[in-house]
């Protein structure tokens, strides 16, 4: 598994269901560890230390991917029409 197929996993099942709860404006389930990963070292719980993001090289690899890039820029600008 490569660096960023935790997030590709995570987001098989959840993604449109957070993209629809986004824009609905109300959170109802958990899934923000895997699309709005952070940098690691910020939150302490296990999800987060497994969906952090690790170095700069990762967050790049990150927003370059065909998938996570373009689903994380689709649901933030969803986000910021709410």
């Amino acid at each position: 598994m490569n660096d960023l197929d935790r997030f590709i996993k995570a987001q098989q099942h959840n993604y449109a269901t957070a993209l629809a709860e986004i824009r609905k404006g109300r959170k109802r389930t958990h899934w923000m560890w895997y699309i709005f990963p952070q940098v690691a070292g910020l939150g302490p719980s296990d999800m987060s230390k497994f969906y952090a993001i690790r170095n700069l090289e990762q967050a790049k690899a990150y927003l370059a991917h065909p998938v996570l890039g373009k689903r994380l820029t689709g649901i933030s600008r969803a986000l910021t029409r709410c």
